[in-house]
């Protein structure tokens, strides 16, 4: 009721006014008009016609004052913004006069827009520039900084195009470069100096080849002199080998890596062929459709390592009727047979009835089989056969992949026996998931056997994260690692954002080379340095995302979104594929994906949008989406043993150690966390800010306040929450910590 009382004095104080106006316009008494009319020609004396916009801003400001004190505060910058402008107005029409009833012609900002204007002309205008401008600056202040940003953006870029900075900038550059001639040659002698001393200390050490060497090339003796050359040419002129950067020289030495033989890797067995077994299983899918009336025939058997695809083509609905029914007669006894094609729907209903018949746990029905005009069944083997890794890297497609400046991975078999082999830079990031125990981690070794099969450090490098500490650890000692397997959470997040710091410098360099990509980049003449292949493999999303979901879906989703251009690729696994770990933001950039055997469709359909990985038999059997195919095709995945990683990683472990460029991702993040810090410990605090305000009023309606309470209720990072936390402290809100991280005492609720 009490909130009620004020509307109603309001609204009966209005109709009481209202009556009274209407009563004096109407009888029109001396003693009323003449007061008007003197208070009138005063007001238009003194105001003019501001007198609307000052009446207006009144109105306003009494009404905030009245029922929204608070908000008459908090919007301090519109109440003093707006008076500003009004001000100027006033002193703007100050200089127009014209005719006004009452008064005649006088200026239109009256006697307040001669005292903004002043006695001096010159500082009248300068008065009322200031005041439009202060105005704006409180009213748009956003508007007004892009607005001063871009002109001197726009004076700067003028000057740097004008002929005289132009000409001063050539000059001072050349007296530069000669005043440092003389100390850029001295850096270079001893950097000269040092590098010949470490490789005749490396020659001594080692004087002589390896008894391999001579089995290995018996026709090629002419090896050991190129090894003389380079001492001699390091030795008497050591200013020859730092001539060219040395990222760009550790780039050229990886031509003399020497890449694993296949020999390492045991051979596969041969392919499948068609048995008397596959030919019973065809007749008895044909009879098992027959019985519930749908004729097929069995076109073709496609044996493969773990199932057998059977190419189904349809029949005819059959049946039978009168032959004169079309005639209107009787027809007597002949009649004649009609029939239309089988429904492909008839035959995905039987998939049951089928799996029954066969004694199969489960099938999987193509219809149609891509590019072919049959429907395909493919049914589990009886007996399974393991996947070489050899196998498939010596088939003609791998061999073509491997020999294009590319990332050749062997994928595996098909269910028709045909080798899968997908270039990484295509695709150009991979994704998988399944189950415990359905083969990821055997996949992601065998992608990272066949990169280093074919690929040396030179042109390759890796970054491994195995939570597990027991899948990718034994990968360690091999000089493609810029670090050893890392299976700590903690550091996996710094260590990504210095990958993005390394793709943010590999774009530099590309800009400034003026290519697309890092396969024009090496080609150019303009490169100055050899940007290897940089692959990064995780071999358990869900970990991670449980200690820091939002760093670790932010840092992979910006690496996705630019690497492929400069050469970083992921392959990320998990086994737990729900949508708080594989999130939409990560599928949108992971367009390949491989799915192994999970619990359900509702995993199925979260990492391939469509069912089927839930049918999957485990042990490598997988569902491989690419991103230019509108099906998944499944694939029996290669298999790499312990022995044969153990002989890859022993090939690299010993040997001849070269130099190769440094990637030193940690030492990149922390560079980077440290500008930050600077740029934003050099950010000027505003008391007025927003944010600065909520905090504020949570400090009024709490009796102890954290800097994790800043940052959910105002939803920023912990940086600006803790500036907030140190501003309070300041101004004697909240008290100071006695230890970190603890929530502090407010000493004094601010007043509203």
């Amino acid at each position: 009721m009490r909130r009620l009382l004020p509307s109603r004095f309001l609204i009966l104080a209005l109709l009481v006014g209202a009556g009274a106006v209407a009563l004096v316009v109407r009888f029109q008494p001396a003693w009323a008009i003449d007061p008007l009319r003197t208070a009138a020609e005063r007001v238009l004396t003194e105001l003019g016609v501001g007198v609307v916009p000052i009446a207006l801003w009144g109105l306003w400001v009494a009404y905030l004052l009245i029922y929204r004190t608070l908000a008459l505060f908090r919007r301090w910058r519109w109440v003093l913004g707006s008076a500003a402008v009004i001000a100027a107005l006033q002193g703007t029409l100050g200089y127009v006069e014209a005719g006004l009833p009452l008064v005649g012609t006088v200026s239109l900002g009256g006697d307040a827009g001669a005292a903004v204007q002043g006695e001096n002309t010159a500082l009248g205008y300068l008065r009322t520039a200031g005041l439009w401008a202060a105005g704006v600056s409180l009213l748009a202040p956003s508007l007004v900084r892009r607005v001063l940003g871009r002109t001197a953006r726009g004076s700067v870029q003028a000057y740097r195009r004008a002929p005289v900075h132009r000409g001063i900038g050539w000059t001072l550059g050349l007296a530069v470069r000669q005043a440092a001639a003389p100390l850029r040659r001295a850096r270079e002698r001893r950097r000269g100096t040092k590098l010949a001393r470490e490789l005749g200390s490396f020659l001594d050490a080692n004087p002589a080849p390896p008894p391999e060497q001579p089995d290995a090339a018996p026709e090629a003796p002419p090896e050991a002199p190129p090894a003389e050359d380079e001492v001699t040419a390091a030795t008497p002129e050591p200013e020859a080998p730092v001539k060219a950067p040395p990222r760009a020289r550790a780039a050229k030495s990886g031509e003399r890596w020497t890449l694993p033989a296949l020999d390492l890797l045991a051979p596969g067995a041969p392919a499948s062929a068609v048995t008397e077994e596959h030919e019973a299983t065809a007749r008895l899918i044909e009879s098992a459709l027959a019985e519930h009336s749908v004729e097929v025939r069995v076109a073709e058997i496609r044996p493969g390592p773990t199932v057998t695809m059977f190419g189904l083509v349809p029949g005819w609905q059959r049946r039978r009727r009168p032959a004169g029914r079309n005639r209107g007669d009787d027809g007597g006894s002949d009649a004649e047979e009609i029939g239309n094609r089988v429904r492909v729907d008839a035959i995905i209903a039987r998939e049951k009835d089928l799996a029954l018949a066969l004694a199969a746990p489960s099938l999987r029905i193509q219809a149609p089989v891509p590019g072919e005009s049959v429907v395909g069944i493919e049914v589990p083997n009886r007996s399974s056969s393991t996947v070489a890794i050899r196998a498939v890297m010596e088939s003609p497609a791998y061999r073509s992949l491997a020999e294009r400046d590319g990332l050749p991975v062997a994928l595996g078999l098909a269910s028709a026996g045909e080798p899968v082999v997908v270039d990484l830079v295509d695709m150009p990031h991979l994704l998988i998931a399944g189950a415990t125990g359905s083969g990821k981690s055997v996949c992601i070794s065998s992608i990272i056997a066949s990169l280093i099969t074919h690929r040396g450090p030179s042109d390759l490098r890796l970054m491994l994260v195995d939570p597990k500490r027991v899948e990718l650890t034994p990968f360690n000692g091999i000089p493609h690692l810029v670090t050893p397997v890392v299976v700590e959470p903690d550091r996996v997040v710094r260590l990504l954002r210095g990958a993005i710091q390394e793709m943010l410098r590999r774009y530099r360099l590309l800009e400034d080379a003026g290519v697309r990509n890092i396969q024009s980049y090496n080609r150019s003449p303009k490169a100055a340095e050899h940007l290897p292949y940089f692959v990064i493999c995780i071999d358990e999303l869900a970990d991670l995302m449980m200690t820091s979901a939002f760093d670790v879906e932010q840092v992979l989703c910006r690496l996705a979104q630019l690497g492929r251009a400069i050469g970083i690729h992921l392959v990320v696994a998990t086994q737990r594929p729900s949508v708080d770990v594989v999130t939409g933001l990560i599928k949108a950039n992971f367009p390949s994906r491989i799915a192994f055997a999970v619990a359900s469709q509702v995993d199925s359909r979260t990492i391939l949008d469509t069912v089927g990985a839930d049918r999957l038999l485990g042990r490598g059997d997988m569902l491989f989406l690419s991103s230019d195919a509108p099906k998944p095709r499944r694939v029996q995945g290669a298999f790499v043993s312990d022995e044969e990683t153990e002989r890859l990683t022993d090939h690299w472990r010993t040997h001849k150690p070269i130099e190769v460029q440094d990637m030193p991702l940690e030492e990149l993040a922390i560079a980077a966390e440290v500008v930050q810090a600077e740029a934003q410990s050099n950010e000027p605090l505003d008391e007025t800010d927003s944010l600065y305000d909520r905090a504020l009023q949570l400090a009024r309606t709490n009796g102890q306040i954290s800097t994790s309470l800043l940052q959910r209720r105002l939803r920023i990072g912990y940086p600006r929450a803790a500036r907030l936390m140190d501003q309070l402290q300041d101004e004697g809100i909240v008290a100071s910590s006695a230890e970190p991280g603890k929530p502090r005492e407010v000493l004094q609720r601010p007043s509203g």
